[in-house]
């Protein structure tokens, strides 16, 4: 090897870039004040809350190497139309002709003021591929494969709070040989000792070389403030001069910067759980209600009716409703004009043959497709300004759950009336596992466009495959989940984003819609960060529908919404600004409805997912041989409830 090649030990070079810590605030911060006072009531108690922070992730590394274009078999997380497991997919090292057809890499080199230009460009249908042949390691990560994956055998009917460990100094609780649901464990992960690596540990980094991480956050118990930030700065060294390095004259030499620092460009943003920065994007939506007789309710009845439901403790079939105008109000804020086309379908099966609406326009024995796929503003049939999805549901449930027959049809619709180039994405309402009928004279089904509701009809028609595991006999069988997790497999792998917001729901239906039904990754035993939702986890109705329509629409208005973009010694100027707790964060509900006041709080339990990514351009040399950085990252919180979102710690985070 001559003098000018160019040689870094990545160890050297990024040695403990991204060695995650979280700063979690414990139980009862700031809380003092409130929980001291020594007057007491008999047989009453004032315990102090709890304020927690759990973090997983996954990880991805690109050094050019000959695997990373990889066609990879679909049962493998290919999801291109040829991923047969044989050849290549072209990756192009210019901007192609046709761009639309390719995603730019590394994620942040688009929609960026930071003047920088994509490093290569890989064709849409195998991002997929592309993702999994670089993703290095994962928390968790059960089957060791470097992809991060919750098996529902391991998460043993837990929330993610109970489940995923605590990191910090000494990462207890990651260590794959103690913990079934431990981060991967290879060279990456490993340090020579055999010790945990730091998250990014790279050995022989070289200008073109890039890399991402996307966290997934869980605040737990409480809502809360988030920051991001750098515990214990950045710490830089020269780590030697080659006689190249010296000769470089961009080398600043002993006692001058560390070149790396200013090298390495970074970008930050609020990720939609997928470890991409997306742009530009339509959405093609169907939502997919649950109308079976478990959901509870008459939407004819008052409020204090027979059904024993108020204002404050409405029926399931009043959430539904409710819930479904908040969802569709949100969306029409966070868009404009035909950005997202929305169509609804209700399922059930055949139930009690007096609750059918023999006129066909209220409860069906069957899935009825209540409206095709068109504007948002479909869903205001009174022109009131103002969706009502009332007019659209049956007043009430009735008969069994054939949640097989609804995804099939459902996709049926965005395969027909989808746009091309549009993102399709599946979100469905339901309170159960499936139970359906799978073999007789009312399968297989057949929904006409606009039924059952205000829309005038088109005559299009949709005609479901029989699935003929089903027996509905009350009582959700593993056939019937398997053979309902395959169609979601199916769809998922044909590139459609299911996405599942639960109701009253416990497990193990819960555990089922998470890792079977929802996600994008076509693998029915791994649950994906993200992509399912549950009520209780939110404060009130409208949190969840602005969570859940943030998470379809992120990158609709031009791209996801950007935290930070500029060199690694800036965004280390970034992360430890703010007394330590670095950049603030910005949840997704007024501070108000958590009791606070400022910026907006996270919500408990639910899943907020944040992207960062780094790369070394190609237009640097020999003056960067031996330069090492290394620094943490971390994530700090504080309760929500008597705060301002400005900070309260006045000690160093």
């Amino acid at each position: 090897m001559s003098d000018n090649d160019f040689e870094l030990s990545r160890r050297k070079a990024l040695a403990a870039l991204g060695s995650i810590g979280v700063a979690s605030a414990g139980a009862g911060l700031g809380t003092s004040a409130y929980f001291s006072d020594q007057e007491t009531f008999e047989n009453n108690r004032l315990v102090a809350g709890e304020l927690d922070l759990k973090v997983d992730w996954e990880e991805h590394y690109s050094d050019w190497s000959a695997d990373e274009n990889d066609d990879r078999e679909e049962n493998d997380g290919g999801d291109g139309e040829g991923d047969d497991g044989v050849g290549e997919f072209e990756v192009l090292m210019e901007r192609p002709e046709n761009p639309n057809m390719y995603r730019p890499f590394p994620p942040g080199t688009q929609g960026f003021d930071n003047g920088q230009d994509p490093l290569i460009w890989v064709p849409e249908a195998y991002v997929d591929d592309f993702m999994d042949n670089t993703s290095i390691e994962a928390y968790p990560d059960s089957n060791n494969d470097g992809i991060a994956e919750f098996p529902i055998e391991e998460m043993d009917d837990r929330p993610p709070c109970d489940y995923l460990a605590d990191v910090g100094a000494n990462d207890d609780g990651l260590d794959p040989d103690s913990d079934p649901l431990g981060r991967t464990d290879n060279e990456d992960t490993r340090l020579d000792d055999g010790s945990p690596a730091p998250m990014i540990n790279l050995q022989d980094v070289k200008p073109g070389d890039f890399g991402e991480i996307t966290f997934s956050t869980h605040l737990c118990d409480n809502p809360g403030y988030l920051w991001m930030n750098m515990p214990g700065g950045l710490e830089a060294s020269e780590n030697g001069f080659t006689e190249p390095e010296l000769d470089d004259p961009d080398e600043d030499g002993p006692g001058g910067e560390v070149e790396l620092v200013d090298s390495i460009q970074t970008a930050l943003w609020y990720d939609d759980c997928d470890n991409l920065f997306t742009c530009d994007e339509l959405i093609d939506l169907m939502i997919v209600a649950d109308t079976s007789n478990s959901i509870n309710g008459d939407l004819d009845e008052e409020p204090g009716g027979p059904g024993e439901t108020n204002e404050a403790n409405p029926s399931e079939a009043e959430l539904l409703r409710d819930a479904g105008n908040e969802f569709i109000t949100a969306l029409e804020a966070s868009t404009e004009g035909d950005q997202v086309r929305a169509g609804f379908l209700t399922f059930n099966g055949p139930g009690d043959p007096d609750n059918v609406d023999p006129s066909g326009t209220g409860v069906f024995p069957r899935p009825a497709l209540r409206a095709g796929l068109g504007p948002l503003s479909q869903f205001d049939p009174d022109d009131t300004g103002g969706p009502d999805l009332g007019e659209f549901l049956p007043n009430q449930g009735n008969g069994n759950t054939p949640l097989p027959y609804a995804l099939d049809l459902a996709n049926q619709v965005l395969e027909d009336q989808g746009r091309s180039g549009a993102k399709k994405v599946i979100l469905v309402v339901t309170d159960g596992l499936p139970d359906y009928v799978g073999s007789g004279p009312t399968v297989p089904y057949t929904v006409e466009e606009n039924e059952g509701g205000p829309l005038p009809p088109t005559g299009n028609t949709y005609t479901s495959a029989t699935y003929p595991q089903g027996n509905a006999d009350g009582t959700s069988s593993q056939d019937e989940q398997d053979e309902s997790a395959g169609v979601a497999t199916d769809i998922q792998n044909a590139g459609t984003v299911i996405r599942v917001a639960g109701i009253g729901l416990t497990p193990p239906a819960d555990n089922f819609l998470r890792a079977s039904i929802a996600g994008t990754d076509g693998d029915p035993d791994a649950a994906q960060s993200g992509f399912f939702y549950d009520p209780d986890d939110f404060p009130s109705l409208v949190d969840l529908s602005q969570t859940i329509a943030g998470d379809i629409t992120a990158g609709v208005n031009g791209c996801e919404e950007i935290l930070f973009s500029g060199t690694l010694g800036e965004l280390a100027t970034a992360l430890t600004a703010n007394d330590g707790r670095g950049i603030p964060l910005d949840g997704e509900f007024p501070a108000e409805q958590g009791g606070g006041s400022g910026r907006n709080c996270f919500a408990a339990s639910a899943t907020h997912c944040f992207g960062l990514s780094w790369w070394l351009p190609v237009d640097h040399a020999n003056e960067l041989q031996s330069d090492g950085v290394s620094f943490d990252i971390g994530f700090y919180t504080e309760q929500c409830r008597h705060n301002d979102g400005s900070g309260m710690n006045s000690e160093e985070v």
